[in-house]
Formats: structure tokens, sequence, C-alpha cells
């Protein structure tokens, strides 16, 4: 009996949990390396059905419709993909952005664009927050403030690294800091005029969110950076994004980073480890 969904799944779909298990438990059983049927739609499972895709279609898009034709291939026992190793999942191009930006803005990587003109931000992608890096991480301190202090927690302390990552030294989570010269070593190779203007505004920071008493800054673990354009901090808040950062946007996501424009109060500058890259890392965090 052929499984169902009720909702699509993948790049820009629906993703309810209990659809996006049955669409893992399809995955792993064509042989696709995308991690446990855990009900999260990340990077990994998007890659999955994206690679599953190229074996019957020309153009694969990442998503799987209820009564689609990638759900009914997945449902064929006897139908294979054309490879079982994952590929990057398809996100925003740099050319879909392109034509999302005034031509006027284009010629400067520190013009402004309207957020609502980039259309959904990291598909695919979902981010963490304080309950469930606390439960994964331990806290980084036991008090915080409005300013960066130390980390206190041994058991993180271990796994905090200084590094050039390309145009800058950074400190962070390892996993994280190699993860980000990795990214870093791409934007170089696809936009070097942003690669040399690139600078940092901090990475790990043990400090509660702006603006918040309760909240604390993904900053502490050492997950999250933010960055400058030719030395200029985007604005928190206004809306408006550096033309440049939304071209790195891209690279980000494939990577499996979550970009700060999506939060309900814009933070452009700003790039975190998304929940689903996170999860590969923990087996090694012990």
């Amino acid at each position: 009996m052929a499984v169902e969904i009720k909702g699509s799944v993948g790049r820009l779909g629906n993703n309810n949990a209990d659809d996006v298990v049955t669409v893992q438990q399809l995955l792993l059983q064509q042989g696709l390396a995308i991690g446990q049927a855990d009900g999260q739609c990340g990077p990994r499972t998007i890659a999955g059905i994206t690679t599953f895709q190229s074996g019957f279609l020309n153009h694969p898009d990442g998503l799987v419709e209820p009564r689609g034709k990638t759900l009914q291939r997945l449902n064929m026992v006897g139908f294979k993909p054309s490879t079982t190793s994952s590929v990057a999942p398809k996100v925003t191009s740099p050319q879909a952005i392109n034509q999302a930006v005034p031509s006027e803005v284009s010629g400067s990587i520190t013009r402004l664009v309207r957020r609502s003109s980039l259309g959904v931000l990291n598909p695919g992608l979902g981010a963490v927050n304080n309950t469930y890096m606390i439960d994964k991480l331990g806290k980084p301190r036991e008090s915080f403030s409005a300013d960066c202090q130390a980390v206190t927690n041994d058991r993180l302390k271990k796994y905090i690294h200084t590094a050039s990552v390309g145009p800058f030294r950074a400190t962070g989570l390892k996993p994280a800091v190699e993860s980000l010269r990795v990214i870093m070593s791409e934007i170089s190779t696809k936009h070097p005029d942003i690669y040399t203007a690139l600078g940092s505004a901090g990475m790990l920071c043990c400090r509660y969110v702006r603006g918040s008493t309760t909240s604390i800054s993904n900053h502490s673990w050492g997950t999250a950076i933010d960055l400058t354009l030719k030395g200029v901090l985007d604005k928190r808040g206004d809306g408006m994004v550096q033309y440049g950062l939304t071209l790195m946007a891209p690279i980000f996501n494939s990577h499996g980073w979550y970009w700060g424009a999506a939060f309900h109060t814009e933070d452009a500058m700003h790039f975190e480890v998304g929940r689903a890259l996170l999860e590969t890392w923990l087996p090694d965090l012990k």
C-alpha cells in the first residue's frame, strides 16, 4: 500500500513534522544518507530529496508533493536513485536575488535592499532556541548581561577554537569555525569583491540578545557571527539589508547556516548555525 502525506515536504514546503518523518523514512529506505527520521526538514533532508529526484527529473526542486511524481517514485520499492550521495540542497540563488534587487543598487555591496523584496529566506532550514542549545550543549556560563563575558562551562570551553577563516580570525565552537572557513573559501571564489570587503563584528560573546534580559544570544555558544562589509555594520531591525549580504546568504544556507534577516527583528548582519547542522556535530561534542 502506498504511503501518503497530507502536505508538501522539502524546500518551501509545509513541512508538517509527521509528513517530514514519512518522507525521511522513504528516503532512508532508498539508501540516502540523511541522518535520522526526526521530523525536522533540514538541509540534509532537502539534499536527499534533490538527490533522489535527480534520477528522474531534469530540474530537481527538493520538494515532495502529496500526490506528486516524487512521492510516487519513493513508494516504488524497485526504484533506486542514480546516486545515494546527498548533494547540497538548492536554495535561493544569487541570480534570483539579483532579479529582486533594483538595478540601481546592484553595483554597491553596501547599498540597502528591502528585506521584503527577497521572498522566502532560509528555505528548509530551522533556527535553534535557548531551550535546545542549553539541552544539547549546556549553559555557557551561569550569569549573563548585555556585555560580552567569558565561557565558564568546562565542557564547552574544550571546543572553543580560534583560527583564521580567510578574511579575518574567528573564535567560536570549533566545528562552526571550520565550517565558516569553508564558507569563506566559497565566497572568495564566487564573490571576490565581497570577500575582500568582509570583516567580523564578533563570533563568541556570552551575553543576552540585544534588548533582552532573559534570552541568551547564540553568540554565547560560539555558533553565530556578525559580519561587516567595508567596515559597515548592517543596522538591526530596520527591514533593510546590505546587498552584499543577500549574495552571501545562499552560500551560508547551502552549508546549513541560518540568516538573521529572517528573524522577527531583522538582523541581516547575523549568521548562525542551523539546527540540522548542529545535530550532525553533537556526537563529537561530548
